[in-house]
């Protein structure tokens, strides 16, 4: 196989098309389409869905799986082109929930920037069955996720926990409220977990009601500009909103289990790894003990 052929494919994947593609790595778009046909052809399958009316790139089944081999190659290379020009680092890829992502992790992130030039970060917001595969085969060193799952080869463990509390615009006169207070109807509904889902589904019916969902926490700050609307949040994310946004916080009087999130790794990573691994778990450990 032609390795020089797998930048291809992860370029017509990430823009969609082979046109762009093409545009993109400053060749002609039948170059791009030559070599897609030459490697289908030594694989023997299809990588994608091609005939008249399709626009936008479908991957095979056999093409979702060789994605996901080519991005683990891409991190390989990319690995080996860092420890040629610059020597060893520790590299680590991390996958996280969004909220945890943007709220919580960029603090580690800057602790380590701050305090080691050799470990190398790769961070991604991904929802949770991504992070669970990713760290089973390896593509992600850590992860961050709310659900807890029993899984042959990876580690869960709780990390961190917080409140939930309402999140809303404008001037409040309670500083606590009961549920039923609370109209449905314009709820912002993010997924906090399991035991989340279960507590909100006793106070709220989830077939009578009409809510919109996210799972963008910036898109969830938008929304809430209009002071119909309202949402559950994680305490800190809260206050953060509070401080930057001028939203208010409101506690419940019958409140819901706490955001807890979990650190996932796998149960056998390399030497090099379980280094860079317990190098950053120290700095977060070190943030939480700070927050």
């Amino acid at each position: 196989m032609n390795l020089n052929f797998i930048p291809t494919f992860l370029t017509i994947v990430r823009k969609q098309s082979i046109s762009a593609a093409a545009e993109s790595m400053h060749v002609a778009q039948t170059t791009i389409s030559q070599r897609l046909n030459v490697a289908e052809q030594e694989f023997g399958f299809k990588l994608i869905e091609r005939g008249r009316g399709i626009k936008k790139i479908t991957l095979t089944p056999a093409g979702e799986e060789f994605l996901r081999l080519a991005e683990q190659w891409e991190n390989i290379y990319n690995d080996l082109k860092i420890l040629k020009e610059k020597g060893p680092k520790l590299t680590l890829s991390i996958g996280s929930i969004d909220s945890f992502n943007t709220f919580y992790l960029p603090s580690v992130y800057k602790e380590i920037n701050k305090t080691s030039s050799s470990v190398l970060l790769r961070s991604h917001t991904l929802h949770s069955n991504e992070i669970y595969s990713g760290i089973d085969n390896k593509t992600l060193d850590i992860g961050f996720t709310l659900i807890q799952r029993s899984h042959s080869n990876v580690n869960v463990e709780k990390c961190y926990e917080s409140d939930l509390v309402v999140l809303r615009s404008g001037n409040v006169s309670d500083s606590k409220v009961d549920p039923l207070a609370l109209d449905p109807l314009y709820e912002l509904f993010m997924p906090w977990g399991e035991e989340y889902k279960i507590w909100h589904e006793f106070w709220w019916d989830p077939l009578s009601v009409q809510k919109i969902k996210l799972d963008d926490i910036h898109l969830l700050f938008d929304f809430l500009q209009n002071p119909t609307y309202w949402a559950i949040v994680p305490e800190w994310i809260a206050k953060k909103a509070n401080k930057s946004r001028g939203f208010s916080i409101q506690y419940f009087t019958d409140p819901p289990p706490k955001y807890t999130c979990y650190r996932l790794t796998h149960k056998n990573p390399s030497l090099s790894k379980s280094s860079a691994i317990e190098f950053f778990d120290n700095q977060l450990k070190k943030c939480i003990s700070m927050s």
